[in-house]
């Protein structure tokens, strides 16, 4: 239940909606404002909270979220942020940093930090920094393999009935990129990335292309290079010409088909040669993407 939801003589009013938090509800409300600096977090009985680095930032996200603070504004001054959450100059300046982190301000020197235009891809920029340890283990890449697996069937399913003669033509100059690349192992991979980011695109969703772009072209670019590079890239991109084909001909089950043995096969080759004992010979089979 939501906070501002009650309705305790104890709370605060900023504006005309009752809250303990930072967050003005007040439409009149701007950042230069005196509600707007007397709107930090409080306590039940209306006192100012402890509040660190983390929550200011966060409270201060909710205003951008909100439009309260509206992109192109000047964040208040650092005095002004002390005073609005009755902390010191050390934790206004931890709280700037993590909301430039979170790429909702810009900050140059000499001049106050401004709002910036909240996009998906730069808060899912921000999440991948956050989760980075979670992938760094072999469980915690399975788990991200099986959700691209899950996630890219679904869109090569969904593609095969609506991909247009223009997303055709994409697809098409991916692979004659990666063609013309077989024996680049930096420009192939631009190309392979790019095969995939289209993919990403057909539904028109950009959930679908923020993750895209936040967890698979880093999954994808952060693979070490095999070692028959030809092989590796033919094989690749003579697969990527299987999917095309299947999404050409609207043959969704052969489309999907195609598209597993592509990314499964990656994964298999991943396991086979973490289990090959040292020394001993890897496989040499081609990986996927």
């Amino acid at each position: 239940m939501s906070i501002a939801a009650h309705t305790s003589p104890r709370f605060t009013a900023f504006g005309d909606v009752d809250s303990i938090f930072g967050r003005p509800k007040n439409r009149n409300l701007t950042p230069n404002g005196g509600l707007w600096l007397q709107s930090g977090a409080t306590s039940l009985e209306g006192d100012m909270a402890a509040v660190d680095g983390a929550e200011i930032a966060r409270l201060i996200a909710e205003d951008v979220h909100s439009g309260v603070l509206q992109p192109g504004d000047m964040i208040p001054s650092e005095r002004d942020l002390c005073v609005r959450f009755n902390v010191g100059r050390t934790a206004v300046r931890e709280a700037l940093t993590t909301l430039e982190a979170m790429n909702l301000i810009s900050q140059q020197k000499g001049f106050r930090p401004r709002v910036l235009a909240p996009t998906l891809s730069h808060v899912m920029a921000g999440a991948a920094e956050a989760v980075g340890y979670f992938f760094r283990d072999g469980e915690g890449m399975a788990h991200l393999e099986q959700a691209r697996l899950f996630l890219e069937t679904s869109m090569v399913r969904y593609a095969a009935q609506h991909v247009t003669t223009a997303q055709i033509a994409r697809l098409i100059a991916a692979i004659e990129a990666g063609d013309a690349a077989i024996d680049d192992a930096t420009a192939f991979r631009n190309a392979d990335v790019l095969f995939h980011r289209v993919l990403a695109e057909i539904p028109g969703n950009p959930i679908f292309v923020a993750l895209h772009d936040t967890f698979v072209d880093r999954l994808m670019r952060g693979r070490a290079a095999p070692p028959d590079v030809q092989g590796h890239n033919r094989r690749i991109n003579d697969e990527h010409k299987a999917i095309t084909q299947a999404l050409v001909a609207k043959d969704a089950d052969a489309a999907v088909a195609a598209l597993t043995r592509h990314l499964t096969r990656n994964y298999t080759v991943y396991v086979h040669n973490a289990l090959t004992p040292v020394g001993g010979r890897a496989s040499t089979t081609s990986m996927s993407d």
